[in-house]
């Protein structure tokens, strides 16, 4: 079943998003208290930068982002832990356990993703996504964008829902994210200290650790990226787990 802290998150971003859309100016627009995808009982979250589509899609905009922490309310309260059946009489999306069930492209973010995790637990199938049953995955800015179009995070509404006990619950955070959020703000939001500093040239991989868990910063996860950097990741994951 769900443990309290994803029950109390769920129930905070519901709250947050019910007053977010009361305001018609908002009735479109991203949902600042997007919770994520994936197993939230697993024992790794990952944060990518955004999500990346164009918000102009009002449809995948609902499903993906304005209707997400409603959809996980409806879950804990029918108790209903895993789903294969679509949530909303969709085209492509399926539900927040697994958003989609082909979506793996060569350099696409979600198959770094796979093959990441793959390294880490090598029964993991590709078919159907099944890597989401491995992780939880999120997003540092809430706003889609095919391109990113920040340069420093600084949303207060976002990093509210981010510094949640949540969130910090996780033996491992791989925060995808590249330079989105500054060390100081990474330490503030997880409650973690900086450790060490292995990245290479266009492979950042800075180590933060708080007693039993770790956090591993790291430059987005999409494109050419090289296995051998995803492994040098999931090496650090796996003496956590």
């Amino acid at each position: 079943m769900y443990n309290e802290s994803f029950k109390n998150l769920v129930n905070l971003a519901f709250d947050k998003s019910t007053q977010f859309y009361k305001d018609e100016n908002n009735l479109n627009k991203p949902n600042p208290y997007f919770v994520g995808f994936g197993n939230p009982n697993s024992k790794i979250l990952i944060l990518g930068k955004e999500k990346g589509f164009d918000e102009s899609n009002l449809k995948q905009l609902q499903y993906e982002s304005i209707e997400n922490p409603n959809e996980w309310k409806n879950y804990i309260e029918n108790g209903i832990i895993s789903n294969r059946t679509k949530f909303y009489d969709s085209e492509h999306y399926i539900n927040v356990f697994r958003p989609y069930l082909a979506k793996m492209k060569g350099g696409h973010t979600w198959t770094k993703y796979y093959t990441l995790l793959k390294n880490i637990y090598p029964q993991i199938e590709k078919n159907e996504n099944e890597f989401l049953d491995y992780a939880f995955l999120s997003e540092i800015n809430f706003e889609p964008s095919k391109l990113s179009k920040i340069k420093a995070f600084n949303n207060s509404n976002r990093i509210e829902l981010l510094k949640n006990d949540y969130y910090k619950s996780f033996n491992v955070i791989i925060c995808a994210c590249a330079d989105y959020l500054t060390d100081n703000q990474i330490e503030d939001f997880f409650d973690v200290k900086f450790e060490s500093d292995l990245s290479n040239p266009s492979e950042k991989l800075k180590i933060f650790k708080n007693e039993n868990r770790v956090l591993i910063n790291t430059r987005q996860l999409s494109m050419n990226i090289k296995n051998d950097y995803l492994i040098r990741i999931s090496e650090v994951a796996k003496k956590y787990l």
